[in-house]
């Protein structure tokens, strides 16, 4: 079990910080200003942290919606798309963040040989990956202490820099925008330079709140990185000439104020990266012997007593020492970043599927809208092309072998994921590969089946259906009518139930409509009942409706018994003359260990969704002193249900009838079905309050907290 003991600042913005002001911007902003000029400069910046800023965001979204474990962008990809996926992702980004070990090192070494030409740049390399080693093994929160020290340096080198002389003049610089290369190329060779997102991502399963750290880190990381990108191409700009920024990749040290602090943050800057990789890259080959996603799995889900994963640090020891030995990296530059940019569009991915196919589960703290998830991966896409179409084409069949053969093991089942939901969504033709996913709480999404008498009903009920189920739920709505007697043809009848719910059907809702000539209401509603439970796409919920004028139903209650015992959930409206008011107030009423929270917390949510309206959870306790508890209680189940942060919580001390006389105001009221199927007191309860009632039990199936 690892620890929790990173926090925002050093376990989120430094790593990302850090990773993104590297060897690119030391060694590299000048010769993209020299071949662009500084508006082209601005240009790129601008787009490629666009492109980062999408992924940001959509990383941000998704971890406010998950319990992220170990292992960064490996966990978010699993718990939205599955184990597979995130395994097939998980496999080539640890490989790549184990080389690029090598990477940062080498760029340590060249500029070492910089300042010192007749070192050994070999042996400079294995000393410095000694040094890492070490460190990452001995103990993370030294390195990210160390990181600290590091990001010090740099900061002064920056200010070096921009304090620093005038190379070649170079104050003509700002009027050209293209110069000897094509623009898509110097994007190419820039773009890694923002591909540092995740740094703080990957450390997900030590960090204190992971759902506000990884944000907050990330988001801020960017912003100042952003910042720093611009003030230092106006200063390459307005201090070189074209000549020697295009010539000289070292033009950053002979232009700072003080060489050996530029040089000193250029080291620093790749032996902070290679650190962050060295500690970021164990953790996710950690989240996959979790899962048994890789050979030897037991052997690298295994941690030290303060939380280090000591054999998945020495195996990315021997990865990188490899790659150091093999010298020259040149070659899988663009392979590894390929893999990078394909994590980066998986995690957009992840957002817009969750987001398109609309499922109740999806309720980040943290919204963005469907066109930053779409940008992001679009984004991510495209770049990949851009920067080498061939490597490209390898990292993305890389992808698809591994999917493919982690998808055939019998050994590890599908994950709790939106896949099935992916699958339903995607309508009939996906059905019976939807089929074969079991079920889990997370893709729950109320799919009702209705019966009704008098279509006329549907009058005032259809809205309200449909701010039941929108945006992405399904109605089976069942007329039960005696034909003969009614003197009325089936097709007629079907006819004027398709024209009743037609507001539902061009509002985009998936709608059924099942006419059934009955004489025997009970019988023929349960073989209506029994037949649609075994289909692809059942219905998983009964709303019925209680007739509206009053009288008792003396078929409502073995109807209910009936649905429950097929395991539906069970939603029992009572309708009031007064209809839904203003559409805007929600009691949700909860009873002391009542068994019927979940579907009732599901549709008080959907409602205050689709009305845009407010919830008010309301319990009644029959002692003063139980008060503060109840509170306690019910502020954890908003927090673990993540309920909107306006949601309130009024517990009333007295008995439950006289309090309903003097309930808080509202459009709808909601309450828990007692165990024993009753109808007597809905109506009851109803007269009381003076409002329409909803009465809901659960089923096995719901969870408010998936």
């Amino acid at each position: 079990m690892q620890q929790k003991r990173f926090s925002t600042f050093d376990g989120v913005f430094t790593p990302c910080l850090l990773s993104i002001l590297g060897v690119i911007m030391y060694l590299r902003l000048g010769w993209v200003v020299g071949q662009v000029g500084f508006a082209g400069t601005l240009g790129i910046i601008f787009l490629a942290n666009l492109i980062t800023l999408a992924t940001a965001l959509s990383m941000s979204s998704i971890v406010t919606n998950i319990r992220i474990g170990a292992g960064g962008a490996y966990s978010i990809i699993a718990k939205s798309l599955g184990l597979e996926a995130a395994g097939a992702i998980g496999v080539p980004l640890y490989i790549s963040q184990a080389i690029s070990v090598a990477f940062y090192i080498t760029g340590f070494s060249e500029c070492w040989s910089y300042v010192f030409p007749h070192h050994v740049p070999l042996f400079v390399s294995l000393l410095v990956w000694f040094i890492l080693f070490i460190i990452s093994y001995l103990s993370a929160e030294f390195g990210f202490r160390l990181q600290h020290v590091v990001m010090g340096i740099i900061g002064l080198s920056i200010v070096s820099i921009i304090f620093g002389k005038n190379v070649d003049g170079g104050e003509s610089l700002g009027v050209t925008f293209f110069s000897t290369v094509n623009f898509w190329h110097v994007f190419a060779i820039f773009f890694p330079a923002v591909t540092g997102v995740l740094a703080g991502a990957s450390m997900s399963g030590e960090l204190i709140e992971p759902k506000k750290n990884i944000p907050q880190g990330t988001l801020w990381a960017i912003v100042v990185s952003f910042l720093i990108y611009v003030i230092l191409t106006y200063c390459f700009a307005t201090q070189a000439s074209a000549e020697a920024l295009s010539s000289n990749v070292f033009l950053a040290i002979d232009m700072g104020r003080w060489k050996g602090i530029v040089i000193a943050g250029i080291m620093g800057a790749t032996l902070s990266s290679g650190l962050a990789m060295f500690i970021g890259a164990p953790r996710v080959l950690f989240a996959l012997g979790k899962h048994s996603l890789v050979p030897f799995s037991s052997s690298f889900y295994q941690s030290n007593k303060k939380g280090e994963p000591t054999n998945a640090i020495l195996l990315t020891a021997l990865i990188s020492l490899a790659t150091v030995l093999l010298g020259n990296l040149n070659q899988i530059a663009g392979l590894l970043t390929m893999f990078f940019l394909i994590t980066y569009g998986m995690i957009n991915v992840s957002v817009f599927i969750e987001q398109t196919i609309g499922i109740v589960s999806f309720r980040p703290s943290f919204r963005v809208s469907k066109f930053v998830p779409f940008l992001g991966g679009l984004g991510c896409l495209v770049v990949m092309f851009l920067i080498d179409a061939r490597f490209s084409i390898i990292a993305i069949v890389a992808i698809i072998v591994i999917y493919m053969i982690l998808i055939k093991r019998e050994a590890n089942i599908y994950s709790p994921d939106v896949r099935s939901g992916m699958l339903v969504f995607l309508a009939e033709r996906f059905a019976n590969a939807a089929h074969r996913l079991p079920y889990y709480p997370k893709i729950w999404k109320p799919n009702l089946i209705i019966p009704f008498d008098n279509v006329a009903s549907l009058t005032y009920l259809a809205t309200f259906i449909q701010h039941i189920v929108a945006p992405a739920g399904r109605t089976s709505f069942v007329h039960l009518v005696d034909l003969e007697k009614k003197k009325l043809e089936k097709k007629v009848a079907r006819d004027e139930l398709k024209l009743s719910v037609e507001s539902l059907t061009s509002s985009g809702i998936f709608v059924e409509t099942i006419v059934v000539d009955s004489e025997h209401k009970k019988t023929e509603l349960k073989t209506v009942i029994q037949t649609m439970r075994g289909m692809v796409f059942t219905p998983n919920t009964l709303f019925y409706m209680l007739n509206e004028t009053k009288q008792r139903d003396p078929d409502a209650k073995d109807i209910i018994k009936l649905a429950s015992e097929e395991g539906m959930g069970i939603i029992v409206l009572n309708y009031d003359r007064i209809g839904f008011g203003g559409e805007k107030r929600i009691n949700l009423w909860i009873r002391q260990n009542s068994p019927n929270v979940n579907l009732a917390i599901l549709i008080a949510l959907q409602l205050q969704r689709n009305w845009d309206g407010h919830v008010r959870i309301l319990q009644v306790v029959e002692d003063s002193s139980e008060r503060d508890s109840s509170i306690k209680h019910l502020e954890k189940l908003k927090d673990i249900s993540r309920m909107p942060s306006h949601v309130t919580i009024d517990v009333l001390v007295g008995t439950f009838m006289d309090k309903l006389k003097n309930a808080p105001q509202a459009d709808i009221n909601i309450f828990g079905m007692a165990q024993e199927t009753n109808i007597e007191p809905i109506y009851e309860v109803t007269n009381q309050i003076k409002t329409s009632v909803l009465y809901i039990k659960d089923s096995s199936h719901e969870s408010a907290v998936a």
